[in-house]
């Protein structure tokens, strides 16, 4: 299957990444005027777009709401192995270009390109705490998987020393390769929404913002998602919620943010795990042992799967 085959060269990359740096690369940091450029970027040089990283700079708003010095090279990188051979959704992004981006000479519109697959930001937790919407943006415990953000909250992006769970028993990167499902409780009928993470602004090379709004340096970031709910979760509850299942991409953090694993394959969705293996979990796999697995040290002895 194709979409195991790129799952594993991302697992590969990933594994070179840090060997070169110690580290996995980081999904994003608290930069609210030149927000940062997404962890896909980070290991362009390990998925043979060497040339296209060596050409950008970093000193930029890689989302394209202000200045972004690199529309040149963003908007024509284009790597298959991000997208999913099944998936029924749209490829690009289309946005408006800033004026100062169009001052360099950027069109009116420009197109980036929507990955498929994204990175695990940790078993996400509710326990004692208000529900909240502003929790599309960042959870409570968002901050235990492989993929983490700097910020006010935390200072350290995840190496393998970490993973003391082990890195078989810990997901890496997982699939946003459908539509996200609404059901009407009322008249029982679905609808269907992309609201796929890397669909704010920026696409697939954006990391998103650094404030988030509601007063507080918490990353409203792009490319990760902790559990929140099941594998192609049918939700119910609207857009503006604290599960980030919302089913407007136009709204930002609570649906663009911390969205659900989905999948164009039957039955439940593709995962590459920390070593590098590629796994299909099925839908039907308890929430309590999904959100083990997206843990990278919680300790939990984890059921089967």
């Amino acid at each position: 299957m194709q979409c195991s085959n790129n799952l594993k060269q991302l697992g590969l990359a990933l594994h070179n990444y840090h060997d070169t740096n110690g580290a996995f690369p980081m999904v994003s940091y608290v930069d609210n005027t030149n927000r940062p450029a997404s962890w896909l970027v980070r290991i362009w040089p390990y998925i043979e777009q060497s040339a296209a990283y060596d050409q950008c700079t970093f000193q930029s708003d890689w989302t394209g709401i202000g200045f972004d010095r690199n529309w040149r090279v963003t908007t024509t990188v284009f790597v298959d192995g991000l997208n999913c051979p099944s998936n029924p959704m749209d490829r690009y992004l289309t946005q408006t270009s800033s004026s100062a981006t169009q001052n360099d000479g950027a069109p009116a519109e420009v197109q980036y390109q929507r990955a498929d697959y994204v990175g695990v930001g940790g078993g996400y937790n509710m326990a004692g705490a208000t529900p909240s919407h502003w929790y599309g943006y960042h959870g409570m415990n968002d901050y235990n998987g492989i993929f983490v953000a700097l910020d006010s909250r935390n200072t350290q992006t995840t190496a393998f020393r970490d993973i003391t769970d082990g890195t078989s028993n810990t997901l890496a990167v997982g699939e946003q390769s459908n539509f996200i499902r609404s059901l009407n409780t009322s008249t029982g009928e679905v609808t269907f929404h992309d609201s796929r993470e890397y669909g704010h602004r920026g696409g697939a090379w954006s990391g998103g913002g650094g404030h988030n709004g509601n007063g507080s340096w918490y990353g409203n970031w792009e490319g990760h998602s902790s559990i929140r709910v099941g594998i192609n979760y049918a939700h119910t509850s609207g857009y503006n919620n604290p599960l980030g299942t919302g089913n407007d991409p136009g709204k930002g953090g609570r649906s663009g943010h911390h969205t659900i694993f989905t999948s164009a394959h039957p039955g439940g969705a593709l995962f590459v795990l920390g070593d590098g293996s590629t796994r299909f979990v099925s839908e039907n796999i308890t929430l309590d042992t999904l959100r083990n697995l997206a843990n990278r040290a919680d300790g939990k002895v984890l059921g089967e799967y």
